[in-house]
């Protein structure tokens, strides 16, 4: 058996058992729910998720199927789905469809109420589901930014997260998608590119301004969003129609190819926008390779999660940040990171 997830913290493993053609989730070395498959050349039928009565209830099946589906993703396997529960998890994380085998659809043995086909994931358009994905979590991410509920700290966290995967999500536009696109008619290359330029340097002055950079200090909030919002509109409808060309172009493997290099380079580009960094070409490409290296050393000095999954990262702050951003240190006091009183926007003390 092959070990696909070792998680010692919460005592669960997941493996896949070659001999009974079933991967397997154990918690604390009992099997609690299997996910049945048939290999079919390099491709994997998946067929029925199971989890045991009394395991129910506690999200194990989400943790099967989403730990299924990204060592398929590692390994460039790809898939056809039977499976409900799969198929459920699909519709609720758009951005796995790119493990589809867009050439071998499943076949359903019964007719689909018109509901059912309103509600069914759109596997022919893997690019354009990955895309609509990227930009509806950057929309959530950006209303949770401006929520007036909120402290100070807890909108300064969202907004900089907001402001890495924005980041992360231009970087990746600009290294896969712009360089297909310079095959397509029309301006809107250029557009894009023009775009993602006035794009950053907006993620930078909103990020600045969230940590008290005097040069932005000016500038209101709400202005500051409403530029934000409108280059990202602009982004997201203007990538849109590249993608559909795209999808026109190269059809649905080559479409699949594009997303799957869309995904991937997402998760590997610089967390900080640099409007001033090449954006095209090789380089474009060089730039982001060697911000991402910069980034990241900063981002581990800073304590900063890297949003290298969809996943908030993690509300950690290490000594070195505190200094930077003069926010008291926590270390002694009785709360520890929860204690409200460092739950401060540095911008307003």
């Amino acid at each position: 058996m092959r070990t696909v997830v070792n998680d010692v913290q919460r005592e669960l493993t997941v493996v896949e058992n070659s001999e009974l053609r079933r991967y397997e989730l154990l918690v604390a070395g009992t099997t609690a729910g299997t996910l049945d498959f048939r290999v079919v050349g390099r491709r994997r039928v998946l067929g029925h998720t199971e989890i045991a009565a009394d395991q129910r209830g506690r999200g194990l099946a989400t943790t099967l199927i989403k730990a299924v589906l990204d060592d398929l993703l590692a390994t460039g396997v790809r898939v056809t789905n039977y499976c409900p529960a799969v198929e459920r998890f699909l519709q609720d994380h758009p951005q796995y469809v790119v493990v589809l085998d867009p050439s071998h659809p499943p076949i359903h043995p019964h007719s689909r109420s018109a509901a059912d086909e309103k509600k069914q994931v759109d596997h022919s358009a893997p690019l354009q589901q990955l895309v609509h994905a990227q930009h509806s979590r950057l929309r959530e991410l950006a209303a949770r930014s401006q929520d007036p509920s909120m402290d100070g700290f807890e909108r300064r966290r969202i907004t900089d997260h907001f402001t890495a995967v924005a980041a992360q999500h231009a970087a990746a536009v600009a290294d896969v998608l712009l360089s297909a696109a310079r095959m397509l008619p029309g301006e809107d290359t250029g557009v894009l590119l023009d775009n993602l330029k006035q794009f950053e340097q907006a993620l930078r002055v909103l990020k600045g301004r969230a940590y008290g950079d005097a040069r932005f200090l000016n500038l209101s909030a709400t202005e500051t969003w409403r530029e934000v919002e409108r280059l990202l509109a602009e982004h997201e409808s203007t990538e849109t129609r590249i993608v559909s060309g795209l999808e026109r172009l190269h059809g649905a493997d080559g479409a699949t190819d594009l997303a799957r290099a869309l995904a991937q380079r997402q998760w590997s580009s610089p967390t900080r926008p640099h409007p001033n960094s090449p954006h095209a070409g090789v380089a474009g490409r060089f730039a982001h390779q060697l911000w991402r290296i910069a980034d990241s050393t900063w981002d581990e000095l800073e304590g900063r999660g890297l949003p290298t999954e969809p996943a908030e990262h993690a509300n950690r702050h290490s000594a070195f940040s505190h200094y930077l951003f003069g926010t008291p240190d926590d270390a002694g006091s009785p709360g520890g990171t929860d204690t409200p009183h460092i739950h401060q926007d540095p911008g307003k003390q």
